[in-house]
């Protein structure tokens, strides 16, 4: 069952759980058959361990600077970074020993908005934590 996220102007968050998804590069080149990348690409993917969280981060979305889409996608993987360690977890989303805490799997898709660069870097550290929060609270069945 997926987790409802909480919203955020900062960032536009998908979640999901039984998937390991490549980035929006690596898609590309699975699909093209005639790309001379293709072979290693794909055999790099495919040896990937499917367990885990795999953290995808785009900031692709405003038309800035290349500098500044990357440093807003840093601070965005930093604030990722510092709300799984302050929960007992890791960036891959496995417990660290003792916590008690139950690993996360699947892909977070993040994808940064324009507002973000603006936004304090507490801001932003607040907002993912609500996400990381969504994400490690226990889901009820229905």
């Amino acid at each position: 069952m997926r987790p409802r996220l909480p919203q955020t102007s900062l960032v536009t968050v998908n979640f999901h759980p039984n998937a390991w998804l490549p980035s929006h590069p690596v898609y590309c080149l699975l699909n093209d058959t005639t790309h001379v990348l293709r072979p290693q690409t794909a055999a790099r993917f495919h040896s990937r361990p499917k367990q885990g969280l795999w953290v995808r981060i785009s900031a692709n979305r405003f038309a800035d600077k290349a500098t500044v889409r990357r440093w807003a996608g840093r601070r965005v993987r930093a604030a990722v970074e510092d709300a799984l360690n302050a929960r007992g977890l890791r960036f891959n989303g496995t417990a660290v020993e003792g916590t008690g805490r139950k690993n996360l799997r699947g892909t977070l898709e993040l994808f940064v908005n324009k507002e973000s660069v603006a936004a304090k870097y507490s801001d932003i550290r607040a907002e993912l934590g609500k996400v990381v929060d969504a994400l490690t609270a226990p889901q009820s069945t229905r």
